[in-house]
């Protein structure tokens, strides 16, 4: 009989204990949600400037550092720009990835098409 109570109060604890570590670990995903989102809402934006100085633009990587005091954890943002089957339209896609060790990772990416400005429109 006391086995069987020390075994259901290890499994209640045990319990306890992986759904504090899951409300954790979501709270720590929910809280780079508004980072991720700023950093997306910023590649679009150089994105549009970019194309708009260079229709032939490619895109481009910036790493951000943990010392750079601008986020918590070491984050990463491509934009990847492609040709669209209508010429005066790119494809967009951006992979923002914050965090550097895997239990606070997050990933997002964004896939949008863009309209080159009336100016860098060939005719």
């Amino acid at each position: 009989m006391v086995v069987l109570v020390a075994m259901a109060a290890a499994v209640t604890l045990a319990l306890i204990s992986l759904n504090r570590v899951n409300q954790q670990s979501q709270m720590r995903r929910k809280g780079a949600t508004p980072q991720t989102s700023l950093l997306i809402e910023s590649a679009v934006s150089l994105a549009k400037a970019r194309l708009a100085e260079d229709p032939e633009y490619s895109g481009e990587t910036w790493l951000i550092a943990t010392e750079d005091d601008s986020l918590d954890r070491p984050g990463e943002v491509v934009i990847a720009v492609a040709p669209h089957e209508e010429p005066q339209m790119r494809n967009i896609e951006i992979q923002v990835t914050l965090g550097d060790n895997v239990p606070r990772i997050s990933r997002e990416s964004l896939n949008m098409t863009l309209s080159l400005p009336q100016s860098e429109q060939k005719q």
